[in-house]
């Protein structure tokens, strides 16, 4: 709450010096970030009690729990788009949380798996649980900067741009987000009962058996999004008030991500190496050299490409991870 309350006092001025709004769009984004800040605290929650679901292997319940927040928030967006316009979309997001929020403790009730309440005592192993979570919350904030980055920067290139690259990353986000919602959840919770109960001989055999499987199966995926990348744009966006001339611009910012799709889940598989070994540290170190690689790579790739050269530095930067975290895996 604290960190939502600082979020909201300091992002109107920030935004004012790094972005080129006018004033009525920058006043639109403040209040509309206002609206959705209590996304912040039911956000956090819910990912706890997830994480817990799929620590008990109860997978099931965490990957529906989206579908329900999707369908409330559709439902307050269509319900309230005439009353609210553009703010019913933040009351939608809002709203369809805490509905996840509240059918996942209604599950972990129902199936009794612990009891939730308070406690202010602290342990040695609290204390070390938070030690080893703190670095992993500081990368996920640090990583979590970059579409903010992005956007920013996008902002430079005139109007337009902004939503162009919104557009693309909304089309990458769905392939990406049913093979690391999926597949990387397993992964985590079964390597880490292998890893407890054979070593890091068979952790090690199992990441690189899974960067394997996942370049054969992420590299079709990827060719056969980029030969049919403009029918799927036109099908998505090529209707109602969407700008006709806009749509070849976010199909190639589409593809410009989409090059770095593999490279992205073979990412993901040395994250999942790193926390189940618990060593957080690392992948905060690997966050906060991503974000600058990025920056850097924005900066030359956008004054020759424009919009697409952002999601192109995006995808370039996803070599990094594989690389620093698989020399620090093979060493660990």
């Amino acid at each position: 709450m604290a960190l939502a309350i600082l979020f909201i006092l300091v992002i109107k001025p920030v935004l004012s010096v790094i972005t080129r709004f006018d004033g009525q769009t920058l006043e639109l984004v403040h209040w509309l970030l206002i609206e959705t800040a209590p996304l912040i605290i039911f956000l956090t929650w819910t990912s706890v009690l997830a994480g817990t679901l799929n620590t008990y292997k109860k997978f099931a319940f965490p990957a529906i729990s989206p579908a329900f927040r999707a369908a409330v928030n559709l439902t307050v967006i269509f319900a309230l788009r005439g009353l609210y316009g553009v703010h019913s979309i933040a009351l939608g997001y809002v709203v369809g949380e805490l509905a996840r929020l509240i059918i996942l403790f209604v599950i972990i009730k129902k199936l009794n798996l612990f009891k939730l309440r308070l406690s202010f005592r602290v342990g040695a192993r609290l204390g070390k649980f938070f030690k080893t979570a703190s670095y992993q919350t500081m990368g996920m904030a640090a990583v979590g900067l970059n579409p903010i980055v992005d956007r920013t920067m996008a902002s430079w290139l005139g109007a337009g741009s902004v939503s162009v690259l919104h557009y693309a990353d909304r089309l990458y986000m769905i392939p990406l987000t049913f093979l690391v919602s999926g597949l990387m959840v397993v992964l985590l919770s079964h390597w880490s009962q292998r890893y407890q109960q054979s070593g890091k001989q068979r952790l090690k055999q199992d990441v690189y058996k899974a960067v394997k499987v996942v370049a054969l199966i992420t590299i079709p995926i990827t060719l056969l999004l980029i030969i049919f990348h403009q029918p799927i744009v036109k099908l998505a966006f090529g209707r109602g008030q969407f700008a006709q001339e806009r749509l070849s611009d976010v199909g190639w910012a589409w593809v410009c991500y989409l090059l770095g799709f593999t490279l992205y889940i073979v990412g993901q598989v040395f994250v999942r190496a790193h926390l189940t070994l618990k060593n957080t540290k690392a992948l905060m170190q690997c966050a906060f050299f991503l974000v600058l690689l990025n920056i850097l790579l924005n900066c030359i790739l956008m004054k020759f490409f424009n919009v697409a050269g952002i999601a192109l530095a995006t995808s370039i930067s996803r070599v990094f991870p594989i690389v620093y975290l698989g020399i620090l895996f093979s060493k660990k």
